[in-house]
């Protein structure tokens, strides 16, 4: 998967929970076994729709599911080239996490990342033993690309185990204060939200759901997976801004309705909320 969609898929983690401030910052997407307690009364499943555009162009559809429980998470997301571009380029990815909460922290089983890009079907399984993750599945391989030192993956997590990490500590502090090491099985990469604060959510691109909103703002650098004699390593290595605006919506909480994440080669990257999202029983 190419790093422009493995920001979009990071800001598609975003968009796939639901701040915690009003509600549990823990999933789990339909169709995966998250083993609820018994005791716990299935929670509804959440369906989330988004475009995504780079420099005024809409480049990607972005569908996020999950379900909130108040003990684990698991998220799912689909990302299909969108508008025009999709005449030019195929793209369709499904990338889904699943994990437990525990004592402020994330504990991740399973991250698969599976659909076709750059002209190639690609998949990446990621399973977790005593909080690191180990690549299952890497295909193609990228020979070209320098290897994540092993010592370096501890405690590192996926990009929408990072995003359930984050939300869990919004529902306990009310803050969007958090930090952790993002592994896709390619790449190893620093992120680090703060926040919230108030503000308006900007207009542009039809942007629907607009007023008042509470921003968090992050910061992405890549610190590792490199690819070798890359012409663009310095950009690649400097850090990358961006931040999610979140509105109370009836029957969902507190869900993003607009996320900016800057790309080191494409730019400034814009995902808007299309429609009220859809709740299944």
């Amino acid at each position: 998967m190419s790093r422009a969609w493995s920001l979009a898929a990071l800001g598609a983690a975003l968009l796939a929970a639901p701040s915690g401030i009003a509600c549990a910052a823990s999933a789990s997407a339909e169709g995966i076994d998250s083993s609820t307690p018994p005791t716990e009364s299935a929670a509804p499943q959440i369906t989330a729709v988004y475009s995504v555009f780079n420099h005024g162009l809409h480049v990607v559809d972005a569908t996020a599911d999950y379900r909130l429980t108040d003990w684990g998470y698991g998220i799912r997301t689909t990302l299909h080239a969108g508008g025009l571009i999709s005449w030019l380029l195929r793209m369709d990815i499904t990338s889904t996490a699943e994990g437990r909460f525990a004592q402020g922290w994330v504990q991740p089983t399973e991250y698969e990342s599976d659909g076709f890009s750059r002209g190639k079907h690609r998949k990446v399984v990621l399973q977790y033993r005593e909080g690191t993750p180990h690549v299952v599945t890497l295909d193609p391989k990228e020979s070209d690309r320098e290897a994540v030192p092993s010592a370096d993956l501890a405690h590192a997590m996926d990009t929408l185990s990072a995003m359930a990490l984050l939300l869990e500590s919004v529902r306990k502090t009310g803050k969007c204060d958090g930090h952790a090491e993002v592994f896709d099985g390619l790449r190893l990469s620093s992120m680090t939200a703060h926040g919230p604060s108030k503000s308006e959510v900007p207009r542009s691109f039809g942007q629907k759901f607009d007023g008042p909103a509470l921003r968090c703002d992050f910061v992405g650098q890549q610190q590792a997976g490199f690819i070798e004699g890359s012409s663009h390593l310095a950009t690649m290595k400097a850090p990358h801004s961006g931040a999610a605006w979140f509105q109370d919506l009836p029957g969902a909480g507190l869900t993003a309705v607009r996320v900016e994440f800057e790309h080191p080669k494409l730019g400034r990257m814009i995902a808007v909320l299309e429609q009220p999202p859809r709740i299944t029983k």
